[in-house]
């Protein structure tokens, strides 16, 4: 994978893409949302959610003092400009982090707080963003062990929340105070939760560690109608290791528990969860699909490279068409990085591996994904390599990947094949380019290349662009 990720900064840098912080504007250029104090980098999260405009909006916590903290919101255009930031919440004390989901043609908020009201508790806002009501409280059961929500609608549109309390992962339906239900924790620490709905079916996936029953990451359905769990509690195959006789679980190494462990509820079926493998060192990031339990299991990056040092806080969104994109930190000899695939209408197959590296570098950091039919949006939670903390965005163009074919002689000619793909798909329109001459794909992504035969064969490279992508390029023998 690292010849492809080299390839991959190669075109990044060749197409403009790896430039400074800006005012937002194409996929590779950097926006600050918020920088300064306050922030907690990869030891926080966000709120993020998409309103019917196509507008994104960041939900963030930062502190203003010993006991007090505010929640600013920024909204995000489709192309990637940022908007101003608006004080949502102001004058309380809050044990975590913000979640947001679009409903009724605007948001809502949720948020755990310990004064001067405590509980879980909820804003909304018209689809601008602006203005916030009056925090309301949601339920004040666990509140004393509240920590940062996760949220998602149930198919009659009610929020269903989850968060994490000492030993248990608790589950909430409403906006107002009802029934609090608990997912045994097995005895270990349960943290991380998030929440997704897929028609009938809400899925509950966490991060276990420690205990006495199984470790790494769970999921459980539970009923979306109540919030009460809803059969067994499942392991995902891959999120533990055994080692020296031990298990241990890949989930806590890989974030904090203040992050929530990557869930996306695929448009046209299944929920699709992320995360790691490997112990001590991770090497390996994973995706599994959630139907009536674990239909599949991917692996979208993998190294037994002796440099490399591990992979770190994945992330999941899924595209309205149909794709998931999965994003996580890589490091190695050569420092930190994002790294994002996307995959292909099915969500089967993942494509190019495609990276960027935020202004200041990244010494610690946790990423966010928010998908769009044709890119991503990235928010990414930093601290740089020289201290300063920031959340900064950007977008990213699905990588193609160029495939050399057949190779025919004809006369003192040879025709190249090549196919232009897309996680497997092929795509048309492609300008291939290799020895001096061009061709572009046809709809089976096949484009044909003349080329005058030699003496002695000789190493060429092709390339391959299209507007909309990260490139593609292939070195070959010829002719």
């Amino acid at each position: 994978m690292g010849s492809r990720l080299s390839l991959a900064v190669a075109v990044l840098v060749a197409c403009g893409l790896l430039v400074g912080a800006a005012a937002g504007g194409p996929p590779g250029r950097w926006t600050t949302v918020a920088s300064g104090s306050g922030l907690g980098a990869a030891a926080s999260e966000v709120g993020v959610a998409r309103t019917a405009d196509g507008v994104l909006h960041v939900a963030y916590k930062q502190d203003t003092g010993p006991l007090t903290s505010v929640i600013r919101v920024r909204s995000i255009t489709r192309v990637g400009r940022v908007g101003p930031d608006v004080v949502a919440v102001s004058g309380f004390g809050l044990a975590g982090d913000p979640a947001l989901v679009a409903v009724g043609g605007g948001l809502r908020m949720f948020f755990p707080a310990g004064a001067p009201i405590e509980g879980m508790l909820t804003a909304t806002a018209p689809a601008s963003g602006s203005p916030w009501s009056a925090p309301a409280l949601v339920t004040n059961q666990e509140l004393a062990r509240a920590r940062t929500p996760s949220v998602a609608l149930a198919p009659d549109g009610v929020p269903l929340q989850t968060w994490y309390s000492v030993g248990d992962i608790a589950v909430h339906r409403g906006v107002t105070p009802g029934p609090v239900f608990t997912l045994p924790g097995a005895g270990g620490t349960n943290a991380q939760s998030n929440i997704a709905v897929d028609g009938s079916r809400a899925w509950v996936v966490w991060c276990r560690f420690g205990g006495g029953g199984p470790v790494g990451t769970i999921a459980q359905q539970v009923n979306p109608a109540s919030g009460a769990p809803a059969g067994p509690q499942l392991h995902l195959p891959g999120s533990s290791t055994t080692f020296e006789g031990t298990q241990y679980s890949t989930c806590v190494l890989h974030a904090t528990i203040a992050r929530r462990t990557p869930l996306a509820a695929r448009a046209g079926g299944g929920v699709y969860a992320a995360g790691t493998s490997g112990y001590p060192r991770i090497n390996r990031v994973l995706v599994w699909r959630l139907d009536g339990g674990v239909s599949r299991t991917i692996v979208v990056a993998s190294t037994r490279s002796a440099t490399h040092l591990g992979y770190s806080e994945p992330a999941l969104a899924a595209a309205p068409d149909g794709r998931i994109w999965v994003a996580w930190i890589q490091r190695d000899a050569r420092g930190a990085r994002i790294v994002a695939r996307r995959s292909n209408r099915a969500g089967t197959a993942f494509g190019a591996p495609v990276q960027v590296v935020p202004p200041g570098g990244i010494s610690t950091g946790s990423v966010n994904l928010a998908a769009q039919a044709d890119r991503t949006d990235l928010i990414a939670l930093l601290q740089g390599t020289g201290g300063a903390l920031s959340i900064r965005h950007t977008q990213l163009w699905p990588g193609l990947t160029l495939v050399r074919g057949s190779v025919v002689r004809r006369g003192r000619n040879v025709i190249v094949t090549f196919r232009a793909l897309d996680a497997g798909e092929p795509v048309r329109g492609v300008r291939v380019r290799a020895g001096g001459r061009s061709a572009t794909t046809a709809a089976n992504g096949t484009a044909r290349i003349t080329l005058g035969r030699t003496a002695r064969p000789r190493r060429l490279t092709a390339t391959a662009t299209r507007a909309g992508y990260v490139g593609a390029r292939v070195s070959f023998r010829c002719c």
